[in-house]
């Protein structure tokens, strides 16, 4: 008989929400462990290795749990759900920054479950680290933690390094594929890609507030393979980065692939109820959604908002592909489902199409 995977959930829940809990457990094939104090969880997972870890997201300190999920080796790849009342932006975002997969409410317990079943029923194993070496220099602990996870994930031997200096002399080897360089990291950043990107075949990233990234580009601009990052968006956004970098000269879509989060409601078409996933990036034509439970259907219905715009649209996609949860593989792109749009209302297609048109303006 296989034996039965682990699900540890941390949080306070009442009795009502510990029963509904150990249904969705029973129906999903999962084996339920509650913990309610911090250091409990932490103290149990570094003697278990659970096939899923489901956090309360309100709780401040839910990002600990997860961080010290994700620097053991046991689990830096088991998935990981936060739980929330409301799932919005503001949800996801938070879940990402600290090494979550996907956000869901227990309302209604279905949307867990389809989550639940979808994982692999084997444990995590470590990843094939075949891609190169990565160095990830940045003074933001919790950062280096998740993008350390991603970029392992995608089969790179990960470096830490907190200074320029450091990174520097790491980023020397001639093996290193990839440097990631905070923007306020001390020594100097822009010095440090500007003499050091120069002597390196290395693809170079530096993560920044937002409001800074005009200005990256501008100081980036004559430095062949670097690119400046939002620091606060889900680390998983690196792979995008560099798979443009990789092939910034044989980009032969018709329309340009660009990075965009924002909720998204789906359902297969006709069906009763939306689920709720998260925009990864998006093209005149289509986006590509992160979930941890595709849907099924081929065609779909799709609610969210542009780029550049406050009103939300309806749309009608064609799922291309989907990717589950895979541990035999590298991660190439978080887990989710790619669709073409091909319907929709006559305005709403015209406010999806004018949004993408200004926004790939701005970010051209």
């Amino acid at each position: 008989m296989t034996a039965a995977r682990s699900l540890l959930a941390f949080g306070h829940f009442n009795r009502a929400r510990r029963h509904q809990l150990s249904n969705v457990a029973q129906e999903s094939a999962f084996e339920l462990h509650l913990e309610e104090d911090a250091e409990s969880a932490s103290a149990w997972l570094t003697d278990h290795q659970p096939q899923a870890i489901l956090i309360d997201g309100e709780r401040s300190d839910a990002a600990q749990i997860a961080l010290d999920a994700r620097i053991q080796s046991s689990t830096a790849r088991t998935p990981i759900l936060s739980r929330v009342e409301d799932v919005t932006d503001l949800a996801f975002g938070d879940a990402f920054g600290w090494g979550g997969d996907d956000v869901v409410s227990l309302e209604p317990s279905w949307r867990l479950l389809r989550r639940l079943r979808a994982l692999p029923r084997e444990a995590a194993e470590s990843p094939v680290n075949g891609r190169g070496k990565a160095v990830i220099a940045d003074p933001d602990r919790r950062r280096r933690i998740a993008l350390g996870r991603v970029l392992r994930n995608a089969g790179f031997t990960v470096t830490f390094a907190v200074s320029a200096n450091d990174a520097r002399g790491f980023a020397e080897d001639p093996e290193v594929r990839v440097v990631v360089a905070g923007s306020d990291l001390e020594g100097g950043t822009e010095e440090l890609v500007q003499d050091a990107a120069g002597r390196s075949d290395a693809l170079w990233l530096v993560p920044c507030p937002p409001r800074e990234l005009k200005a990256w580009r501008e100081a980036l601009g004559e430095v062949e393979h670097a690119t400046p990052m939002d620091g606060y968006a889900p680390p998983e956004n690196v792979l995008f980065l560099l798979n443009e970098l990789s092939h910034s000269c044989e980009n032969k879509r018709a329309s340009a692939r660009l990075l965009y989060g924002t909720a998204v409601a789906f359902r297969g078409a006709g069906r009763d109820e939306d689920d709720i996933g998260f925009s990864f990036n998006l093209s005149a034509g289509g986006l590509y959604v992160r979930t941890l439970a595709p849907p099924e259907d081929d065609l779909v219905w799709l609610e969210l908002t542009p780029p550049r715009s406050e009103r939300r649209v309806r749309l009608v996609g064609q799922v291309a592909w989907r990717r589950g949860v895979a541990h035999s593989e590298t991660a190439t792109v978080p887990p989710g489902f790619g669709v073409q749009i091909v319907d929709g209302a006559k305005t709403d297609l015209e406010l999806w199409r004018a949004g993408y048109a200004a926004f790939a303006q701005s970010v051209g």
